[in-house]
Parts: structure tokens; C-alpha cells; sequence
């Protein structure tokens, strides 16, 4: 496995840091789950040598379109594929299918099924549950959002022995948002063990850096533009689309930091918003599978966005650009130079 970042700070699971992939939902043509695509997907985060945690049913995945059998499908397919070669987070929070209508979640239910998907977790061998903060349901009468979100944490904390990742989206609504006072309480439970971020905001990420940066605690940058930024606040890892397409360059900028070279690092977090650039337009879900399967992985140019697959010439233009910036970044690291099959 790749090195993490966590050198010289309090013990934190290696899955929990480096680079740490939201991996992409293989589906069929119908929306329905694939199989062989989700072990080719496996394969190809594997096969780039710089992955080192899987993150299964993630929101890049649309983990909101799952329901609870399919997330245990999905998850057993993905451990049997992972093999021990990469770590393994599952999202686990409970079904929120109407969530893009506007509509809410049962809370008693929403919660019941979050310890079912965490227990479940743990019965597979994850290396520890992600759970979105609680936007899905709505607090009791009288009970702020502080106390709902960690009603929510301590309820699962509490019925599951599984290590717990939070996970703050961009665009959550404020009121369910993480503060300093917040954090500090949620410490207090033992499994909290790391958050994923997703911010390329210092007002928003340093004051809870500041709370978690002394402490045995993952903190995550959940948008790979914020990555050197992140490091040097303290932050153990990184999850965003890139570490499913061009992981190279974001374990590169971990190396560097961890070096002492933050030029370094910032070189190729401008290569990183490069890659970012070049999907610009498209949507990534669909895009990057057909980029992959130009590089021989079996993998349908299909999501549950409904987005149809790309022109081949835009494929082509994509992938000419991540490949050139991709190599450079593994001669660096000393891995295989990637060739495709077109």
C-alpha cells in the first residue's frame, strides 16, 4: 500500500489516510448494479498502485440511490474484489431515496438501518463506516441540530464496535453543519475516528482542524483541490474524484509535503487542478468510466444520473490529458507507465 500521511502525528489507521478512492457505482444501462464492473473498478484502483482505501457506496457512487440490499450486495462484491490489497469504508448511512424530491427520511428508521449497514460493515471486515451528517431527518421538538447530529453519532456509536467516519458534503445545510463546540462533543465518543471534509474554504476547514489536529483523528480533505492546504492543517488524507482517475498526482503531493517540500506539494496540486479542468463539462461519474475503459477495464459508460456516455472523440481528448499528467507522476513514484488500448 501506498505511505499515508500521519507521520509524526497521535496513531491513526493507515486506511483512514493517504489517498482514498469514492469510488465510482458500476451500473448497467437500467440504473441496475454490475457486478463485473464493480470488480473491474476495483481492479483498476488497484492496478494504479497509489490507492489505499476503497470507499464503497460514496457520494460520488450516488449513495442516496441505494437501498439496504442493494448497499449489502454492493459492499460483499467490492470486499471480495478488494482482496486485502486496499483498505475498505462503506457508507452506511440509511436509505434517503426521495432525497432528490425534497423529501425527508423517517428518523427512527433512518437511524435503525444506519446501525444494520454498520453492523453489516463490520461483518465484512470494513475497515470503518462513513456517515454523512444527518440532513436526512429532522430534529424532535425542542432539540437543536447541534443535539440531533449527535443523538444521530452517539445512537450508531453506541449499538455498533465499528471505527466511524463523519462526513460533512459541501452544500450540507448550515444548521446541520460541524462547529468547534460540536466536534469537541463528538470527540468524546471513542469510535469517532475521522472526518471527510468537503470544503476548499479555510474559514470552514481550519476551525475544526484546529480541534482534531493533536488528536488520534483522521481528518480528511473531501475536495482533492484543498489538498496541500489540508496538509498543512493537519489533515491525514484526501477523497475526491481524482483519487478515482489520476491518483498519482495527489499521492505525489502527499510525498512532497511529507518531504518538507510544500513547493513541491503546491506543483502538483496545480497538476491536480489541471486534471480538474480537463473533466470540466462532463460529468465524472460517466466520463472517467469510459476513461477506464479505454485503458482495457471492463466498466459500463453508464450512472444513475442518466447521463449519457460521451463522443469518443471527447474521451480521447480526456484521456490524452490525464495520461500525460498521470505518467509524469508515476515515474515519480517509481510505478509502470499506463498505456491504454485504443
Amino acid at each position: 500500500m501506498p505511505e499515508h500521511a500521519s507521520q509524526g502525528r497521535p496513531k491513526v489507521p493507515p486506511a483512514f489516510t493517504g489517498v482514498i478512492a469514492p469510488m465510482y457505482t458500476p451500473v448497467q444501462a437500467d440504473g441496475s448494479l454490475d457486478e463485473v464492473g464493480t470488480r473491474e473498478m476495483v481492479r483498476w484502483l488497484g492496478d494504479t498502485g497509489a490507492v489505499r482505501t476503497v470507499f464503497a457506496r460514496s457520494g460520488m457512487g450516488k449513495m442516496f440511490t441505494f437501498t439496504m440490499e442493494e448497499t449489502k450486495r454492493f459492499a460483499a462484491w467490492v470486499r471480495d474484489a478488494v482482496q486485502g490489497r486496499m483498505g475498505l469504508l462503506l457508507g452506511a448511512g440509511g436509505e434517503w431515496l426521495n432525497r432528490d424530491q425534497g423529501g425527508r427520511a423517517d428518523t427512527e428508521t433512518y437511524i435503525a438501518q444506519a446501525i444494520e449497514l454498520t453492523q453489516y460493515a463490520k461483518s465484512i471486515g470494513a475497515d470503518g463506516a462513513v456517515h454523512v451528517l444527518p440532513a436526512a431527518i429532522d430534529p424532535s421538538p425542542g432539540e437543536s441540530h447541534a443535539d440531533l447530529v449527535y443523538r444521530y453519532y452517539k445512537t450508531v456509536h453506541d449499538a455498533t464496535d465499528l471505527p466511524i467516519i463523519l462526513y460533512q458534503p459541501g452544500g450540507i445545510p448550515e444548521p446541520y453543519r460541524l462547529t468547534p463546540p460540536l466536534m469537541e462533543r463528538l470527540l468524546t465518543l471513542p469510535r469517532i475516528a475521522g472526518l471527510k471534509l468537503s470544503t476548499t474554504d479555510d474559514s470552514v476547514f481550519g476551525p475544526i482542524a484546529a480541534v482534531v489536529r493533536t488528536r488520534p483523528f483522521a481528518l480528511i480533505c473531501g475536495h482533492e483541490g484543498y489538498y496541500a492546504k489540508g496538509l498543512r492543517q493537519g489533515a491525514v488524507g484526501v477523497i475526491g474524484q481524482g483519487c478515482n482517475g489520476y491518483p498519482e498526482i495527489l499521492l505525489s503531493a502527499q510525498r512532497r509535503f511529507e518531504q518538507g517540500s510544500q513547493d513541491g506539494a503546491d506543483a502538483a496540486m496545480a497538476d491536480v487542478w489541471a486534471a480538474l479542468d480537463a473533466t470540466g463539462g462532463c460529468d465524472s461519474s460517466v466520463v472517467l468510466k469510459q476513461y477506464f475503459r479505454l485503458h482495457g477495464y471492463r466498466i459500463q459508460p453508464y450512472d444513475r444520473s442518466g447521463t449519457p456516455p460521451y463522443p469518443d472523440a471527447v474521451v480521447k481528448r480526456l484521456a490524452d490529458t490525464l495520461d500525460s499528467l498521470r505518467n509524469r507522476y508515476r515515474a515519480e513514484l517509481g510505478l509502470p507507465l499506463w498505456t491504454r488500448h485504443d
